[in-house]
């Protein structure tokens, strides 16, 4: 179940947790951070792991922005996996990266365990000093040191290997970079099918400490149903649009309207930033045809999550250089880091 809640703010206090779990011996609960590369499946394992599609996935890298809680509740436990941006070594001035990079970073420190995740059909290169996987090596190498915890390495796609297509052929080069981590366990998994899943998550709860629920055993997320659609909205343009666009456009929810008796369904009205004017056609495309098939797509999955049936209204707007403007990126709900975390963006711990 989703928080019924449209404000914009990401996230809520979480409501007083049912009584059901106050009496079982033993219960755990626990913070797990989910970082990698980006796009190597971290958003793919969380929708996995709840069951659920919640966070937004698509082929291409960086489609999550932000920070994004997933809450596993069992018998016996409940883990609030966080999803974060893809850590890489963000370039001087360009201030959305930055913003992502924090993201991770601040999610590094928030947590009881650290869930390190590889593609394992990628090349591994963590001694390339000025290389993402270095970058990212460093900054789980200097977290740790300041606050000693678990730390699990997943080499997903392992269903890609055993049909025969690329393998992981850097065993050597894996195991040299992960000597400078203080690994716990390594599980090969695949994160679309679930392989390996259920291995790597019994070990999270022999190592999460005992504690009380923190939220009702049916909630699956603290983040309100604004964030959420706009992550599916911004989903559908990653897929839909070229290699180079989406990195362009940042979606903002600017209207929801509620069931009422005189409004059948939910009416979403999103926005699709971009950051020039001949941007603008390229979105909407021949006759509107793109954004009508974007809208299609993203009210399908909206749809989906919600159990019904939605009114999605999407338009474009032409907001200037919006990824490197500050106020712009915090009207859009991506607040900049102070500068000492922007530099920590930039290098390596």
């Amino acid at each position: 179940m989703l928080i019924e809640n449209t404000n914009p703010e990401i996230a809520e206090t979480p409501e007083a947790p049912k009584k059901k779990f106050d009496d079982v011996p033993g219960f755990r609960t626990g913070f797990v951070a989910l970082v990698g590369r980006p796009n190597v499946g971290k958003s793919t394992l969380l929708n996995t792991l709840l069951g659920e599609k919640l966070a937004a996935v698509s082929p291409k890298a960086q489609t999550t922005r932000r920070r994004f809680r997933g809450i596993r509740t069992d018998a016996d436990s409940q883990i609030i996996f966080v999803d974060t941006p893809g850590l890489h070594k963000a370039p001087e001035g360009k201030k959305l990266n930055e913003y992502c990079v924090s993201e991770a970073l601040d999610a590094l420190g928030d947590t009881e365990i650290c869930v390190y995740i590889v593609d394992g059909t990628r090349p591994f290169r963590p001694t390339m000093e000025d290389g993402d996987e270095n970058f990212l090596i460093q900054s789980l190498k200097g977290a740790l040191a300041k606050a000693p915890r678990p730390l699990f390495v997943l080499l997903n796609k392992v269903d890609v290997w055993e049909k025969g297509g690329t393998r992981f052929g850097e065993q050597a080069d894996f195991a040299e970079g992960l000597k400078e981590l203080p690994v716990t366990a390594i599980f090969p998994i695949s994160a679309k099918h679930g392989q390996g899943v259920d291995e790597f998550l019994a070990a999270v709860k022999a190592v999460i400490p005992e504690g009380p629920a923190l939220y009702p055993e049916d909630e699956l997320t603290d983040q309100n149903l604004r964030t959420i659609a706009g992550e599916l909205v911004q989903e559908a343009l990653f897929y839909l649009l070229g290699d180079e666009l989406p990195y362009s456009c940042a979606v903002e929810i600017e209207q929801w309207k509620e069931i009422s008796p005189t409004q059948k369904y939910p009416e979403i009205h999103a926005a699709i930033h971009v950051e020039r004017d001949s941007q603008k056609p390229m979105v909407i495309g021949k006759g509107g045809a793109k954004i009508k098939e974007i809208g299609q797509n993203a009210r399908a999955s909206i749809e989906k999550l919600l159990g019904t049936k939605v009114v999605l209204k999407t338009f474009v707007k032409v907001t200037h250089k919006w990824s490197k403007n500050p106020e712009q990126l915090k009207l859009l709900g991506y607040v900049l880091p102070d500068k000492n975390q922007q530099r920590r963006a930039r290098r390596t711990f």
